[in-house]
């Protein structure tokens, strides 16, 4: 590596560094405001706003504009949101926190949600008459059969058309398979892991959230320092280049660590050692996988990054892909890897 290579790396890890340790200094202040009121409102204003910001990004991506995403991602964002306000919004905060009440809206938000990006991007995205009339009927599906038939009929009609759209858009054109493909994985996933954040800060109280960030992130960080000094080998050349086995390593390694760290601190329940290194292995891996996921996307859309908000770090969904596995692996693992 000649001198002038070395130093434009330099360069480049001090201006990411910078810019990682701003964000997250001002993440930490709004978490920290958040906690000054009583009231689960602002935590999920605060989710909405970022889940908005994704959208938003993803509507403006590469290939993938002015396709019109925005519209199954906001449905599908509304419906989760209004499930999330429907469950959190009457919350007595004075109570402790109950670690496992996230798992249960998660099923029920990742399927209501999936279901509305299906209808409504077959309804307006796709130029097939029959794809568009069958996410028609599927947006009218569930008020249709919960007045006509009985409730298990209907819901087995409604999955029954659902899955009859998944098979269509598969057998599309190439061209449009990766933009079904991205939009049918990424959708869901974008929306409850965003909105998911809330139900970490109501069960493991905004350390315990402050806590998922910074395994996430500490992780990422890792990977990136270990991947750009001593990365030599590369899984993933076709989706992301850059990602070296050694980075995903010292990233696996790191964001087990500090997970046992912060549950000494007390930021986190439990007690186990193991446990503890459990449950940040297991975060880690999701986070990896969501980074290759968004990856795929990236490429699908023909992009490097999915913005240039924040400068060497890339845009809103290179700041949170982490979360689009790791949140839901945290609302359902945390709970019962750390009471043991």
């Amino acid at each position: 590596m000649s001198v002038q290579d070395a130093a434009a790396r330099r360069g480049k890890l001090l201006r990411r560094t910078l810019v990682g340790s701003s964000i997250a200094l001002a993440l930490a202040s709004i978490l920290w405001l958040a906690t000054k009121f009583e009231s689960p409102l602002p935590m999920i204003a605060l989710a909405g706003v970022a889940l908005a910001a994704c959208v938003w990004e993803v509507d403006r991506m590469g290939s993938l504009a002015g396709r019109g995403l925005w519209m199954p991602l906001s449905a599908g964002g509304l419906v989760a949101l209004m499930l999330l306000w429907e469950r959190l919004g009457g919350v007595d905060l004075d109570h402790c926190h109950d670690l496992g009440f996230g798992c249960l809206w998660l099923p029920e938000a990742l399927l209501s949600s999936g279901l509305v990006v299906l209808a409504v991007y077959a309804a307006c995205c796709t130029r097939s008459m029959i794809v568009r009339l069958a996410g028609l009927a599927l947006v009218a599906a569930p008020v249709f059969f919960e007045h006509v038939f009985a409730a298990e009929t209907g819901d087995f009609a409604v999955l029954a058309l659902a899955l009859f759209l998944v098979l269509r858009l598969l057998v599309i054109g190439a061209e449009r398979r990766g933009e079904a493909l991205a939009v049918l994985l990424l959708g869901p996933l974008l929306v409850v892991s965003i909105l998911g954040l809330a139900w970490v800060w109501y069960g493991f109280s905004h350390l315990g959230l402050v806590a998922l960030i910074a395994i996430c992130k500490l992780g990422d960080s890792a990977g990136y320092y270990v991947g750009s000094t001593l990365g030599r080998h590369h899984p993933f050349k076709t989706i992301s280049p850059g990602k070296t086995t050694e980075g995903c390593l010292g990233s696996f390694v790191v964001a087990a660590v500090s997970t046992l760290a912060f549950v000494k601190l007390g930021w986190l329940p439990g007690d186990s050692a193991p446990c503890a290194l459990l449950a940040g292995a297991a975060v880690s891996i999701a986070a990896q996988a969501s980074d290759l996921l968004e990856s795929w996307v990236k490429r699908k859309a023909g992009v490097k990054d999915s913005g240039h908000w924040f400068g060497p770090s890339g845009g809103m969904l290179d700041l949170v892909d982490s979360f689009f596995l790791a949140t839901p692996v945290a609302l359902v693992l945390w709970p019962f890897l750390l009471r043991l």
